[in-house]
C-alpha cells in the first residue's frame, strides 16, 4: 500500500457510488474497512458512528466523514430512526485498473454479519491523502438546507446518469467540500475551532506584509504569546493544515504567478522578487505546484490575451 498525496489545486473527486437510505432500531453496519472516501450526511434522527476508537451521535445536519482503510461502524440508538445520503469518492480518479464496482458495498448482507470481510485486493490501493487541507470526520453544518440540496442533486445525477454526468458531479462533490471548508476555516485557512487562532492569524498577516526574499521572523510575534518557534511552527500545521514553509512557498508561487502575469519582469528576476536565488530550482518548484515551467506559464497567458484581443 502506497500513499498518494494530493493538493487542493490537484483536487478532483472520481463518485464512484450515491445513495439514500433510511434506518430504524434495527439498522446496522457492524465493523468494516472501506476502500475510498464515503461522507454521510444525516438528514433526519440520528445514529451511532464509530470511526477508530471514537463513537459519535450523529443528527440530522450532520456529516461524516470517512477516510480509506479506517475501521468504521454505525448503529441506530433503541427506538430511533435516521436518513441518511451517501456518496463514495476517490480524490482523483486512479483509472481503470485502480477502479472496483460498487457492488463491494452494495452486495453486503450488513444485517447479518459481525464484521464486513476485507477485500483483500483492494487493501493494495493507493490510499490518497490531503496535504494542504483536512476534512473533519464530524461536522454540524451550519447551511443544513444547502448541503442537502447539493446532495440531492449529487443523488440524482448518479441516478440518472446524463451526458456529461461524471463531470457534473465532480463539481457537486467539489462544492460540498468547499462548502464545509468555508464553514470550518476563516479566509486565511486557519481553522474556526483553533485556539491559537489569534496568533495564526498575526503569523499570516506578517507573511503577507513581509519582503519574500528573505526568511520571515516570527519571533516578535510568537514571543509574545509566550511560545518557542518549534512549538508555534506545530500548532500551525494544526491549525491550518500546513507546515509554515509550505504556506509560505503557497504565497511566494501566488506571487510568482501575479509578477509572471504582469509580464514586466524576467523569469529569472520573479524568482528572485520571490525569494529563488537558484531559478533552475524555482522552475522545477513552480512546475511541480502549478503543472506548467514559469516561462510556459507566461506564455500561455499571452496567447490567452492575444487570442481575445
Amino acid at each position: 500500500m502506497t500513499a498518494t498525496m494530493i493538493g487542493l489545486q490537484q483536487l478532483a473527486p472520481y463518485v464512484r457510488y450515491v445513495h439514500y437510505n433510511e434506518g430504524d432500531a434495527h439498522y446496522r453496519v457492524p465493523r468494516r474497512v472501506i476502500y475510498d472516501y464515503e461522507f454521510i450526511y444525516l438528514t433526519r434522527g440520528s445514529a451511532l458512528f464509530t470511526l477508530g476508537d471514537e463513537e459519535m451521535l450523529l443528527k440530522a445536519g450532520d456529516l461524516h466523514v470517512i477516510p480509506p482503510l479506517t475501521v468504521n461502524a454505525c448503529r441506530v440508538p433503541e427506538g430511533g430512526s435516521f436518513a441518511y445520503y451517501a456518496c463514495h469518492f476517490d480524490l482523483v480518479y486512479m483509472g481503470r485498473e485502480l477502479d472496483f464496482p460498487d457492488d463491494i458495498y452494495v452486495r453486503v448482507d450488513y444485517a447479518n454479519l459481525p464484521e464486513v470481510p476485507v477485500q483483500e485486493e483492494l487493501l493494495e490501493r493507493p490510499v490518497q491523502k490531503l496535504t494542504d487541507i483536512e476534512l473533519p470526520s464530524f461536522y454540524a453544518t451550519a447551511d443544513s438546507a444547502k448541503f442537502g440540496e447539493r446532495f440531492a442533486d449529487l443523488l440524482a445525477l448518479f441516478g440518472r446518469k446524463p451526458f456529461g454526468f461524471e463531470a457534473r458531479m465532480r463539481a457537486c462533490l467539489l462544492d460540498i467540500i468547499g462548502h464545509v471548508l468555508e464553514e470550518t476555516h476563516t479566509v486565511e485557512g486557519i481553522r474556526r475551532d483553533s485556539p491559537h487562532k489569534p496568533m495564526i492569524t498575526e503569523m499570516i498577516a506578517m507573511m503577507h506584509g513581509a519582503d519574500l526574499r528573505a526568511e520571515v521572523d516570527l519571533e516578535p510575534v510568537v514571543g509574545r504569546y509566550g511560545m518557542t518557534l518549534k512549538y508555534a511552527r506545530t500548532l500551525f500545521k494544526q491549525s491550518t493544515g500546513l507546515s509554515w514553509s509550505r504556506y509560505l512557498t503557497r504565497l511566494r508561487m501566488e506571487r510568482a504567478k501575479m509578477l509572471l502575469r504582469q509580464g514586466i519582469l524576467s523569469v529569472g528576476e520573479v524568482a528572485e522578487q520571490c525569494g529563488y536565488e537558484d531559478l533552475h530550482y524555482f522552475s522545477r518548484l513552480f512546475k511541480k505546484l502549478e503543472g506548467l515551467p514559469p516561462r510556459a506559464y507566461a506564455d500561455s497567458l499571452r496567447s490567452s490575451e492575444q487570442a481575445h484581443a
